[in-house]
């Protein structure tokens, strides 16, 4: 009987024993925070390494979200249909034609003298075009008003119009800028054979940049577009 109890005895020590060493073994030396993974790091190294990455991957996102500087601003191009371009007898690198022309008070007056210190916008039109007295009245607001203190300057032309039908669409627009006048369209046959409006953007020396055969919308934005280049270039 009593070998009986000694054998239990050393057996359910040896169970003790081997659990102890077991717990031992998965506890480590530095406690429940010192666990080895398979990898052999601890469960904090890996809590670090997997905040790291978190933290990589938003850097990452934001760089990807982040918006894209806007594209640098470019110079208007000229692109007009083949039958309009034959239209045109000066073209962009041209210099616009020079003249006198006579001015609302019957004075005669050098379209060069006209030019502005910096650029020019020359508008052809007609009294009876609905669309040339349209761009006769915006040019004074998309022009004359906000670049005249930058040395930008606008001509009208009145092509083939009597003085008093000149006058009376240039008050109607509320055009203040300056307007010649060509009765008999002697000076526009220097510059196209034909298609009114036309508007032009010189240099100071009188070159033209860039032209248009109408004032819509987009000519619209492409002249402010060409005159801010041209203002804003060193």
């Amino acid at each position: 009987m009593r070998t009986r109890i000694r054998q239990l005895g050393f057996v359910l020590g040896l169970a003790v024993l081997v659990a102890c060493t077991a717990c031992r073994k998965e506890t480590g030396p530095e406690g429940s925070h010192g666990v080895k993974g398979k990898t052999g790091t601890s469960m904090r190294e890996q809590y670090l390494e997997g905040l790291e990455r978190e933290r990589q991957e938003e850097i990452e996102r934001q760089k990807k979200a982040a918006p894209e500087p806007p594209p640098a601003p470019k110079f208007p191009e000229v692109n007009l249909p083949a039958a309009l371009a034959k239209t045109c007898l000066v073209k962009v690198g041209d210099s616009m034609p020079e003249a006198e022309l006579t001015n609302l008070e019957g004075k005669r007056v050098a379209v060069r003298s006209s030019l502005g210190k910096k650029l020019t916008v020359v508008l052809f039109w007609q009294s009876e075009n609905m669309y040339s007295t349209q761009a006769l009245g915006h040019l004074e607001d998309d022009v004359a008003k906000p670049f005249a203190e930058k040395g930008v300057r606008v001509i009208g032309i009145s092509v083939k119009d009597s003085p008093e039908a000149a006058r009376k669409a240039i008050e109607e627009a509320g055009a203040k800028y300056v307007n010649l006048l060509d009765p008999k369209g002697v000076y526009f046959a220097k510059v196209a054979t034909e298609k009114i409006p036309r508007i032009y953007l010189l240099d100071a020396a009188g070159k033209i940049l860039w032209l248009d055969t109408e004032y819509s919308s987009s000519t619209q934005r492409d002249l402010e577009r060409a005159i801010k280049y041209k203002l804003d270039e060193k």
